[in-house]
């Protein structure tokens, strides 16, 4: 290349096809270069997609993940209140029975007592009209010895009573 800067030399046509070729072997190279910019550019937003796919798939995973333990930790929960829940249910349903079997005792005993009641008021009452009949009955009585006794002191005759009671006529 010295000998080219130093004498000058005429130009000649195979010159020109080393030019033509050296332009083309450029022109080449800046294409590929070109080319090879764009595969790389393309290579990278594929790489950067990819990257960012995966980073949301990871964060998907993570929160997914987050999800589930807050979901066990909550089915946990629910699972505990439940069975606390079913326990109270059933401590309730059995002091219910218990109140229940108390409350037909006393149901039973009222009953009870009432009809005893009523059949005491059914005795007070049947006593009551014997009494009344056999006050009734004492004072008929008492007039019919009255009657008996003057018919019989009207008669000059002493009552039997006198003599039985050894008393004095009245």
């Amino acid at each position: 290349m010295l000998a080219l800067a130093d004498a000058p030399q005429a130009w000649a046509p195979d010159n020109t096809t080393t030019i033509v070729v050296a332009v083309a072997a450029l022109i080449s190279a800046i294409v590929t270069g070109v080319v090879a910019g764009r595969a790389s550019v393309k290579a990278n937003r594929v790489t950067a997609q990819s990257n960012e796919r995966v980073a949301e798939q990871s964060a998907a995973a993570e929160r997914a993940k987050v999800e589930s333990e807050a979901f066990s930790r909550a089915k946990e929960i629910y699972d505990h209140a439940i069975t606390e829940l079913r326990e109270e249910l059933d401590r309730i349903r059995t002091q219910y029975e218990r109140t229940q079997e108390q409350l037909d005792k006393i149901s039973e005993k009222l009953l009870t007592e009432r009809n005893s009641s009523q059949e005491v008021r059914d005795q007070l009452h049947r006593a009551q009209r014997e009494m009344s009949e056999m006050s009734s009955r004492i004072e008929y009585m008492e007039r019919v010895i009255g009657h008996l006794r003057a018919q019989i002191l009207t008669a000059g005759l002493q009552p039997a009573e006198h003599i039985i009671h050894g008393g004095s006529s009245p």
